[in-house]
């Protein structure tokens, strides 16, 4: 699988995972504020599921394939709860009429970005 074509299936995944029925509304009330971790947790799994199930075309070995779904699974889970947490030390970020909620939003999307692109690059390297 080349390169391209990795970066956009784990896009799409995280595009599924995160803004689909894929995410239901048992995971989004608890991302909201960062708290009951469990259904944050089960949300995370959901990305790193789908995302495994891209990575097995590309026939990295066993530990590379694990270390990378545990990375995504560690990442989103970390990102997310962090994410959550800043709406509630900042109650204002809760509104979309404010800026920084957009600008928060845009970050948290960012960094699963970097995550994304970072395992693309790991499984080219090892190749």
């Amino acid at each position: 699988m080349g390169y391209t074509i990795l970066l956009m299936a784990l896009f799409f995944c995280h595009f599924l995972a995160d803004f689909t029925h894929l995410s239901t509304s048992w995971m989004l009330d608890a991302k909201r504020f960062g708290k009951n971790l469990f259904p944050i947790y089960a949300h995370a799994s959901v990305h790193s599921a789908l995302m495994a199930i891209v990575l097995i075309p590309t026939h990295i070995s066993l530990y590379a394939f694990g270390f990378l779904v545990l990375f995504q699974l560690n990442t989103h889970f970390i990102i997310d709860v962090l994410k959550g947490r800043m709406n509630g030390w900042f109650p204002s970020l809760q509104s979309p009429a404010n800026k920084w909620h957009w600008i928060v939003f845009g970050f948290d999307q960012f960094l699963h970005a970097v995550v994304i692109i970072l395992m693309v690059h790991f499984v080219n390297t090892i190749r």
